[in-house]
């Protein structure tokens, strides 16, 4: 079954993404949380849940305690903090979606906390081991910028948790905090780590079976690193001892170990008392099993190998701790064999050189002792998974989901549909395309290029030949991209024809260590690297590491002439004029200026606007240019003798938009245009009658903003299917028939709302541009590509009955 394709990345905090025992990662994008299924190829973003109102900063999967066969059940709540305030339970439903609230009845119960500040973190810990228990008592612990921690406590068969106990920290500011279990006890232990680089032990006494609400008393204070303590984890060996895995940014792992004290003679006086604490008439000593020094900067995760418990003890030497550092590596950490208490660094992966930042978390994949996954997250928002291959005995980059980590604000499609090119303000441009695998239902969407990673923000894209975009920033240049022999070889083992791709000689490119512009790379014919890329038949997905490396183009030509910022571009669909304008206050510089593709010799400037020109189209026939503005005009152009003529623009006593013009669209015949503003007016305008300047049906979208306007491909009985982006990140899909005949022979004109996608369906944030992959057949089954302002993209498959 068809599904929605989403690249997107994960927000550049600690803490915001978690790998399930059910195989699912979740994490945060946005204000969002996208659930990432990694299990079938390259993997897809199943679900994007919204509600939060703002940056999502910290993501948890509610680990179960029941145990099905020594493992931990499958998770099926999540919780995530947002800088909004707020704490949300996510439960799964029978019908595999996540929601909120019960809209009917086989709905999950979930949950919204109010913090009533930044959540900088959140753990929870099931209180429950009955197997039966679907949803038991749950304990919550919420940390934010106030500088307390707050306790919250669901009880078994209640929805909503009710808050029991905020600690403060006086003028101490709390960092992070784990809970857990103490060894053989159902107490609840609580570690909080403070920025004066200590960690606070709390517990209490808990009875599962009562309704007493439990309340945490500091019993242990550890001390020992000498900076902030960023991160934690815990894990219980087989013989019964807890371990705690520190990690702080005084680049160090410091590992302690929490173990019930046997009774002791009194002639045993070594014991020191600062290092035990008692609780349920147990007493527990804590020790300091190790120092780990391997990583050279800030060490911002640590996580525990998931491991077998409840069946038999588990052999020591099967504990194994990853950490992630700003240093761009992760370690595997193994105790020694032979010396007690010593761990030894078996596995070193990571990144070597570039110029970004380090890893800001890692997790063990779901595969228990077998250890087949890593995976970290960096400041880009990009994962990176290292598999271990048996046939090669080492560990391997491995595909990952990924997406731009600022807003998205342009996207184009190649003709014939074969990959869409989107452009951020993350200064990158990527290619997305269809991976056909042998699995006809595994067809994926994935990143295959990065053809551009430039020193501004980009702005906008088109595409002037299957092999040739242009591109432009925050900058007065507009910058021409040629596509490689490595791309062109990439898509012949994705599509079988790529003819309309010529002889290319460039192999690669790189960017020069002084310089800013991609420069081309050549490679003789006798290179065996060069025959291997074009007899090789076997396709893999490019890893994060090969699209950062080895994806971009070369840059051919700068076409300089705007006094301003590029804002906007437009290709005539035969590829031999390029549209351009740039940002304005005046008339001189709100001029659209028209390049020659062929010479990129400027050959004509069109004045008209007064503002800044936010969008511009050719027709489908390439007979017409439309732009619109900031002035809350439209302008139309029709080509004579190869140069383009004002015919017909908006007037100020009939316009119909009170507030900026945002968009513009053509419908497939080229026989109407629709412009679409802030007011949330939308107007279709005929070009048959363009000397009356009437709009043919205005809709009224209830003062809704108008940022994004797509008519399909396809044309049946007069009727246009048009797609609507909206600023709160709704998609809206209506069927317009402006001229539709009447029984008396007169025309009318109808519009109807057959579809719309919500914000978690679609985006939460302001959507920037829709496109329609071209269509070669007559089926009614559209794909739409959407960008957005919350750093995702989407391709929506729609089927609709014109």
């Amino acid at each position: 079954m068809p599904y929605t394709y989403t690249a997107c990345s994960c927000n550049r905090v600690p803490y915001c993404a978690d790998w399930g025992i059910n195989g699912l990662l979740c994490f945060g994008t946005r204000n969002a949380v996208a659930i990432y299924d990694p299990s079938k190829h390259i993997g897809r973003v199943t679900h994007t849940l919204h509600l939060h109102r703002d940056r999502v900063n910290t993501v948890h999967w509610i680990k179960r305690p029941r145990k099905v066969h020594g493992y931990h059940a499958r998770e099926s709540e999540l919780l995530s903090g947002s800088v909004d305030g707020t704490v949300i339970i996510w439960s799964q439903t029978y019908s595999d979606r996540y929601d909120y609230e019960s809209k009917t009845t086989y709905l999950a119960r979930t949950s919204v906390l109010n913090v009533g500040s930044t959540v900088a973190f959140a753990d929870s810990l099931q209180l429950s081991d009955d197997i039966d228990v679907e949803f038991g008592k749950l304990l919550i612990c919420t940390g934010s910028i106030n500088g307390d921690i707050k306790l919250w406590l669901r009880e078994e068969d209640v929805k909503d948790p009710k808050h029991i106990q905020t600690i403060d920290f006086g003028r101490q500011l709390p960092i992070y905090c784990r809970l857990t279990h103490l060894p053989d006890n159902k107490c609840p232990l609580l570690a909080v780590a403070l920025e004066d680089a200590s960690i606070l032990l709390y517990t209490t006494r808990f009875d599962a079976d009562s309704k007493l609400e439990p309340s945490f008393v500091k019993v242990q204070r550890l001390i020992g690193h000498e900076d902030w303590v960023i991160c934690m984890d815990f894990t219980q060996d087989g013989d019964g001892n807890l371990f705690l895995a520190t990690s702080s940014k005084d680049s160090t792992i410091r590992l302690w170990k929490i173990s019930e004290t046997v009774e002791e003679s009194s002639s045993d006086e070594l014991k020191l008392e600062s290092n035990c604490f008692t609780t349920d008439d147990k007493q527990y000593n804590i020790t300091l099993e190790s120092v780990l020094c391997g990583h050279e900067s800030w060490v911002y995760g640590v996580h525990w190998q998931p491991v077998e418990s409840g069946c038999g003890k588990v052999n020591r030497q099967t504990m194994k701790l990853l950490s992630c550092s700003m240093d761009k590596t992760m370690i595997i950490w193994e105790p020694a064999e032979i010396m007690n208490g010593i761990w030894t660094e078996m596995v070193r992966v990571g990144e070597v050189g570039g110029n970004s930042l380090g890893f800001y978390g890692c997790k063990f994949g779901p595969d228990g002792t077998n250890g087949q996954h890593i995976l970290a997250y960096g400041y880009q928002g990009s994962f990176h998974i290292w598999k271990w291959s048996q046939e090669r005995n080492k560990w391997l980059p491995h595909p990952t989901p990924g997406g731009h980590f600022s807003e998205v604000v342009d996207l184009c499609w190649d003709p014939k549909g074969r990959f869409l090119i989107t452009a951020s303000a993350d200064q990158t441009t990527r290619i997305h395309a269809l991976w056909k695998s042998d699995d006809e239902l595994h067809r994926a969407w994935h990143e295959i290029a990065r053809p551009q990673v430039h020193g501004y923000d980009m702005t906008c894209l088109a595409m002037l030949a299957p092999h040739i975009y242009a591109s432009g920033a925050d900058e007065k240049v507009v910058r021409i991209f040629t596509a490689t022999f490595m791309f062109r070889n990439q898509l012949l083992k994705l599509w079988a024809n790529v003819e309309d791709f010529p002889s290319i000689k460039a192999h690669s490119a790189a960017v020069p260590s002084l310089g800013l512009t991609n420069k081309a790379m050549y490679v003789g014919e006798n290179d065996e690297d060069t025959k291997n890329l074009a007899t090789g038949n076997v396709y893999e997905p490019p890893t994060e590491e090969d699209l950062m490396q080895n994806t971009l183009w070369p840059e051919t030509n700068k076409l300089y002439g705007h006094g301003y910022e590029i804002f906007c571009m437009a290709a005539r669909h035969d590829g031999k004029l390029l549209a351009t304008a740039c940002k304005s206050t005046t008339q001189e510089h709100s001029a659209i200026l028209l390049w020659d593709t062929d010479t990129w010799l400027q050959v004509q400037k069109l004045v008209y606007h007064q503002l800044t020109v936010t969008q511009m189209e050719f027709s489908p026939d390439d007979k017409y240019l439309l732009s619109v503005s900031r002035d809350r005009r439209w302008s139309l152009f029709k080509t004579t003798d190869a140069h383009y003529e004002l015919i017909a623009a908006s007037s100020k006593k009939d316009n119909p938009h009170s507030r900026i013009i945002w968009c513009c669209a053509w419908t497939r015949d080229s026989n109407y245009f629709a412009t679409g503003s802030r007011d949330g007016k939308i107007a279709i305008w005929p070009i048959n009658t363009i000397e009356d300047i009437t709009p043919k049906m205005i809709i009224d979208v209830q003062n809704q903003s108008v940022t994004a306007l797509c008519f399909a491909p396809i044309v049946r009985d007069r009727s246009y299917f048009l797609a609507i982006g909206y600023e709160t990140g709704c998609i809206e899909f209506r069927v317009v028939c402006p001229a539709v005949k009447l029984d008396n022979g007169q025309s009318a004109v109808c519009s109807r709302k057959v579809k719309e996608y919500d914000t978690s369906q679609a985006h939460h944030l302001t959507v920037k541009r829709l496109m329609f992959r071209p269509k070669t057949n007559s089926s009614f089954m559209f794909e739409l590509a959407s960008c957005s302002s919350d750093h995702s993209v989407k391709i929506h498959y729609i089927q609709v009955d014109l």
